[in-house]
């Protein structure tokens, strides 16, 4: 594992650069999807990914949303307006 590991992970610095550029760069699109631009998106520099089908899938996200807000004890439609 030691020896595969440099090959196949980054660090969380690079781990969080995806997310950074998705937040704050100029190039990205709303709505946008980033990863790693290397061998099966595990490690390098952000670059627009594909979607996985399952990520659009909206029976999923209502689930997601409704233990995301049980976990949190926080409804976040209220805070933006939305009930």
């Amino acid at each position: 594992m030691a020896v595969m590991k440099p090959l196949l992970s980054q660090d969380a610095a690079h781990g969080a650069l995806p997310t950074l550029f998705a937040a704050v760069a100029a190039e990205a699109v709303p709505g946008g999807y980033y990863g790693p631009d290397g061998i099966a998106e595990l490690k390098g520099h952000p670059t627009a990914v594909r979607l996985a089908k399952e990520a659009m899938d909206p029976v999923v996200a209502k689930r997601l949303w409704i233990e995301s807000e049980r976990l949190t004890n926080v409804k976040y439609g209220a805070l933006f307006g939305v009930v």
